[in-house]
């Protein structure tokens, strides 16, 4: 994949194209402040970036599309637009127009409609660099696989300008949170080091694999109940014994005979015991005749209070009768005489009350014994009457007391029906115990689950070897030597120290290291931009380089911002011409651009690079690349955009 123009749009009639030749190398140079910067952002965004890196001013505010044009190697074509961010006034737009080629101009501004996003456009991307299907699991499982898609492949296109001269980092976003470790497990696919079905093998291992954890597990698990079965068995049979399900009397001695007798009880059955309900079971009975009883006994009670009451009222009286008659019966002393009632018999004083006469009183006096007669008489038969009342009153509490043991007798046998009850209960739950550790413990060995285990050890044994570690960390070493080695022979033709010294790349620690006969020294311990930027340019052509011939899924293209800072700041062009004067500096610079414009014509058209910078180089090698000169007013945004 290489890029066939970028293509800026802020309305139908401003439209600004800047064209890139495939397969060479494109050079625009010019003054600060005019958008080179910008190229390496534009692209990145249009290809499906996170974020819109493309920095505030007059890009931002002039721009409504961002658009590029892209050639894959079998000549397909696809314009990218993506909406400026700024015309929402958001971070960054999901949505994306895709529109399939070939092109002979960019559509027009009104033709350009979102119609997909930013994940259709990455599947789309990785589908036609022909990125396989995989997954690079990491060792011992310490994180989550990584799938590898265009994303990954695209750290490999762009050197900004803050990248290219920098000790500590050799790639784009490697200061990103994840990024690193995503080079590390992404770059031994794009070299080749992995075989392109390893997702297939590894999803059919890592199923294999559960499978054969699940037998261990189900082997460990049985034979751990196995070994725990023997006392459980003892356990159980003592346990029934306790319970009463089993005699006191009985002994086992061995397994077998506790598994006989456990598989004995495991029918037993509990027996509901029922008990009495309804309006004429036996204990409501009870409790009504005693209510009967009490309210009989309280109506007797009543019955001898009253007549023990009359009794004593009325044989109170007859003997003041009685007494009374005495007192009367003095009178029998005087008989009947003509005296004068009205003169005292005694003292013959006159009486202002006559006294009565013995007739009188005899008369009163029979009276008196005639009641007297009629009291003696009845008080036998109330003595008779309330001895009668006395004997029921006792019969009555008999019957209660008779009534209420009953009761009493009753709900013992209730409670101790309860009792049974609990007791089966308890026993019931013993039994499900036993039922449980007969269903699940087998003392038969089971030869099948080891047969199992070791086919499927056999057979994740066969697939690993396909994929074996050994194998991929083999090829990755053998793949990395021959782009160390290829490095070791550009690096004469730049300037560099430690020309004669070995180049290595240590894809663990994502940098270079120069072997020196004393000691590896790593990018980070050499001094001079004029280092870091040329071991820069060394590992990524190198590693272009192979993609190429070794036909990985990487975009072909490289996009370098202002190689040449080291050398030749902005500051220095004193007039404004980019022009280097000849100078130890201008044959450093002359040497680096060389050295890209060769790697790149080596190459026969495969690989693309796109080159901004601020100088400019007097050499027919170096103008014959140059696309745009942004001087003079000459920008990446026009300046009648700005009116």
């Amino acid at each position: 994949m290489q890029i066939k123009n970028i293509t800026l749009y802020k309305d139908a009639d401003h439209v600004r194209v800047l064209p890139f030749e495939l397969g060479k190398v494109n050079i625009i140079t010019g003054e600060s402040k005019s958008g080179k910067t910008a190229l390496i952002d534009i692209v990145d965004y249009c290809l499906g970036s996170k974020d819109c890196k493309v920095a505030e001013g007059v890009i931002k505010d002039h721009v409504y599309w961002f658009a590029i044009t892209i050639v894959f190697d079998s000549n397909e074509e696809f314009f990218i637009a993506r909406l400026n961010p700024n015309i929402r006034d958001v971070q960054s737009v999901t949505e994306v127009y895709i529109e399939e080629g070939p092109f002979e101009t960019s559509p027009a501004f009104d033709a350009i409609q979102s119609n997909s996003n930013i994940a259709n456009l990455k599947e789309l991307l990785s589908r036609k660099l022909n990125i396989a299907e995989n997954l690079q699991v990491a060792e011992s499982n310490t994180r989550d696989a990584l799938e590898v898609n265009f994303k990954h492949s695209r750290i490999f296109c762009y050197q900004p300008q803050g990248l290219i001269a920098q000790r500590d980092y050799l790639f784009y976003n490697q200061t990103e949170q994840f990024v690193p470790q995503a080079i590390k497990d992404s770059l031994p696919y794009f070299l080749g080091a992995v075989r392109e079905d390893s997702l297939k093998i590894e999803q059919e291992i890592t199923q294999k694999r559960r499978d054969l954890y699940r037998l261990i597990r189900e082997k460990n698990e049985a034979e751990k109940i196995k070994v725990e079965g023997v006392s459980k068995a003892y356990s159980l049979v003592e346990e029934a014994k306790q319970i009463g399900i089993l005699g006191r009397t009985v002994t086992v001695g061995t397994v077998p005979e506790a598994l006989k007798t456990l598989d004995g009880i495991k029918d037993w059955e509990y027996e509901v015991q029922i008990e009495p309900v309804g309006e004429n079971s036996a204990l409501k009975e009870l409790i009504d005749k005693r209510s009967q009883l009490r309210e009989e006994l309280g109506t007797l009670d009543d019955t001898i209070s009253a007549t023990q009451s009359f009794v004593d009222n009325n044989f109170s009286y007859s003997d003041e009768v009685e007494h009374h008659k005495i007192r009367l019966e003095t009178i029998g002393l005087y008989g009947e005489t003509d005296h004068d009632y009205a003169t005292c018999p005694l003292c013959n004083n006159s009486l202002d009350v006559e006294i009565p006469s013995v007739s009188a009183i005899q008369q009163s006096l029979n009276l008196l014994n005639r009641s007297l007669e009629s009291t003696v008489r009845e008080k036998p038969r109330l003595n008779k009457y309330l001895k009668t009342l006395a004997e029921q009153q006792e019969a009555l509490k008999a019957e209660i007391v008779k009534t209420e043991q009953g009761i009493a007798a009753l709900y013992n046998e209730r409670e101790n029906a309860r009792t049974l009850r609990d007791l089966n209960l308890r026993r019931g739950k013993v039994i499900g115990r036993v039922s449980l550790f007969l269903e699940s413990v087998d003392f038969t060995e089971d030869k099948s689950i080891d047969t199992k285990i070791e086919g499927l050890k056999n057979e994740i044994d066969t697939l690993l070897s396909g994929i074996d570690k050994e194998t991929k960390d083999e090829k990755l070493v053998s793949i990395l030597s021959k782009i160390n080695l290829q490095m070791t022979k550009w690096v004469e033709r730049l300037d560099v120290e430690y020309k004669d010294s070995p180049i290595r790349f240590d894809i663990n620690k994502l940098t270079l290291f120069a072997d020196t006969a004393t000691k590896p020294i790593g990018l980070a311990q050499m001094g001079s931009g004029a280092n870091w930027v040329s071991y820069h340019l060394l590992v990524h052509f190198a590693l272009h380089q192979h993609f190429i011939q070794a036909q990985r899924p990487v975009p072909h293209f490289l996009m370098l911002d202002q190689p040449s800072q080291v050398y030749f700041p902005p500051e220095k062009d004193i007039n404004n011409t980019g022009e280097i004067v000849e100078s130890a500096d201008e044959i450093a610079v002359r040497q680096m651009f060389d050295f890209i414009i060769d790697s790149t014509t080596s190459l026969e058209g495969k690989f693309q690079v796109i080159v901004t910078d601020h100088a400019y180089l007097k050499t027919n090698k170096f103008s014959s690349h140059v696309l745009e000169i942004w001087r003079d007013g000459t920008k990446l945004i026009p300046e009648d955009w700005l009116e």
